[in-house]
């Protein structure tokens, strides 16, 4: 079962679940296409693709909301795209719980759209590995913006903050722009991570998928930041369990050389966790 709308305009999604095939891809719970002033709260979504996705293509994606919501999915539990010709402006995602995803919140840019004031706040979520034929990477957090094909435009993403956030993740935040699509003015503020591996599946690539460098093999870091122009950490806590220093980890931090600028770092650490 997936809810799909398209040019909308002033929709309330309420106190609904949302049930899909767990291993069936093109399997969405609720997209949100060419759409505006949508609001979506308690809603329970439990499926193999996409749990909420916003795309763009007739037109820009204006104003979404989601509180209140719980997800489990295979693929990405909130994602914008990857159909981006037009605009994501004035999001806001609040106290939502993602459990057992491929990937937690992604903005995925490949069509020429562009990404801005964006606030994730109140966020639990756990990522993990499943078969690699699936997008995501267990990433708990991704941003990406690359052209899809050699004639694609470079999207923009831009004011994107990430308050109050609590991740255990198999995999680490990944954050990637291009020469001509920058990642501008990301904020994390008062975030914990925890990484550790639970599962057997093969960790040591970076997923720019679809299209774009696709699967590239490359030792796994807690934070990889690649052409951006403006981060600004405050209060991040990495944790590390035993099992993931053993399984394929490269450094707490991965920046792209000549690739990255405007870095702003206060309160970060990152530290070996007591337990295993």
């Amino acid at each position: 079962m997936s809810l799909h709308l398209v040019r909308c305009h002033n929709s309330w999604i309420h106190n609904i679940s949302i049930f899909g095939d767990f291993n069936t891809p093109n399997n969405d719970g609720i997209d949100i296409e060419d759409s505006n002033n949508t609001r979506i709260s308690k809603c329970h979504i439990d499926t193999g693709d996409d749990a909420i996705c916003p795309k763009s293509s007739t037109g820009p994606v204006v104003k979404l909301t989601v509180t209140d919501c719980w997800i489990r999915t295979k693929s990405s539990a909130i994602k914008f795209g990857s159909a981006s010709y037009f605009d994501f402006r004035q999001f806001l995602f609040d106290n939502i719980t993602i459990v057992e995803s491929h990937r937690g919140l992604a903005v995925q840019i490949r069509d020429g759209g562009n990404v801005r004031n964006i606030v994730f706040s109140n966020i639990k979520i756990s990522t993990r590995y499943y078969d690699p034929l699936w997008w995501g990477r267990a990433e708990p957090i991704y941003i990406t913006s690359c052209p899809r094909f050699s004639y694609s435009k470079s999207g923009s993403i831009s004011n994107i903050r990430f308050e109050n956030i609590s991740a255990v993740s198999e995999n680490g935040i990944f954050l990637s722009g291009t020469n001509h699509g920058l990642l501008r003015d990301i904020k994390f503020k008062n975030v914990n991570l925890t990484y550790k591996r639970w599962t057997k599946y093969p960790g040591g690539l970076f997923d720019y998928r679809p299209d774009c460098q696709g699967l590239v093999k490359h030792n796994t870091a807690g934070l990889m930041v690649e052409h951006v122009s403006g981060l600004d950490i405050q209060n991040v806590n990495m944790k590390w369990s035993k099992s993931s220093l053993i399984s394929g980890w490269g450094a707490p931090l991965y920046f792209r050389p000549n690739t990255v600028d405007k870095l702003s770092f206060h309160e970060w650490q990152s530290e070996k966790s007591l337990d295993n």
